[in-house]
């Protein structure tokens, strides 16, 4: 068993003079869902891969129902789950009613025998650009102008291709563009090719 990870820029201030430092990051290939999780247990005991879903169901009905309570849930071998507030900025305590109090999130802390196991997990540094080029937005209008004087249309594929962005990315800048008004969709919903709109990109 091995995780792919790849090296990210820290962010920092927009005017910061500090040199450009990076961090390490697990590169996710897929979420496991609840289907995936019940038949890979199935293989590992006798339940049926039904039952099996049908306790991880009830597990987290139980586990939003405890929290609701405002109680701390432990799950063995994994550690513990403890809902967290958010309330406006207050002077003094005796002012603020629960009405202001909201959830925030649900705060998870590991247990100590889960963080040991996997300590020993294998790493191996992402072979294909797992995140995109950087680029202005005149950097970019720049390359589309050189590219639509010898291109009628341009697609996803031909957008990450120019710009380096990855798939994510590159979809959702041409989306952008195109709500901006400056590319047209000349091709299906699910299957979009632009082309410049008059005045963009001449």
């Amino acid at each position: 068993m091995t995780a792919i990870y790849d090296f990210y820029k820290n962010p920092k201030q927009k005017d910061s003079t500090e040199k450009t430092r990076y961090h390490a990051r697990v590169v996710t290939n897929q979420t496991i869902s609840t289907d995936e999780l019940a038949r890979k247990i199935h293989t590992r005991c006798t339940v049926t891969t039904a039952d099996v879903k049908a306790v991880l169901t009830s597990l987290s009905d139980v586990i939003v129902e405890e929290l609701k309570n405002g109680n701390r849930v432990y799950i063995d071998g994994l550690g513990y789950l403890q809902i967290t507030l958010t309330c406006p900025e207050i002077e003094t305590t005796d002012k603020t009613r629960a009405q202001s109090i909201h959830f925030k999130s649900v705060a998870f802390r590991p247990e100590v025998r889960l963080k040991e196991q996997l300590k020993d997990t294998h790493f191996k540094r992402a072979e294909n650009k797992t995140h995109s080029k950087e680029h202005t937005t005149e950097d970019l209008e720049k390359l589309l102008t050189r590219y639509f004087q010898s291109h009628e249309s341009i697609n996803r594929q031909q957008f990450e291709q120019l710009s380096g962005f990855t798939r994510t990315t590159a979809s959702r800048r041409l989306k952008a563009l195109a709500e901006a008004g400056k590319l047209k969709n000349i091709g299906l919903h699910h299957f979009p090719v632009y082309k410049p709109t008059e005045g963009n990109f001449e």
